[in-house]
């Protein structure tokens, strides 16, 4: 997969294991630009792009936002949760901040 880092200009092939080793030893946050909208099971949220950060080496934080508004709305997921919920390869974009 293709991502572009913001901080250093360039863009990088990686891996979905390259960037959570990006979140957890380098502190670095992993922008997915969605290909579309989408809405949680309840219909109470609709977002287009996720924002993955870590907390620590064993804790993710994800914000979501909808065109240019940051949503006030966040998950958190253990290391092992990132299997089912961290899906870069279905992303239109990545960036790494």
């Amino acid at each position: 997969m293709k991502a572009y880092d913001l901080i250093n200009k360039v863009e990088l092939e990686v891996t979905t294991k390259d960037l959570i080793d990006l979140m957890t030893e380098k502190n670095r946050q992993v922008d997915l630009i969605l290909h579309e909208k989408k809405t949680d099971e309840d219909g109470y949220l609709t977002w287009d792009a996720e924002h993955w950060t870590t907390v620590d080496s064993k804790r993710f934080m994800r914000c979501y936002s909808l065109g240019e508004r940051q949503l006030r709305d966040y998950t958190s997921h253990n290391i092992y949760d990132l299997r089912n919920d961290f899906k870069p390869e279905e992303a239109k974009e990545i960036q790494i901040n």
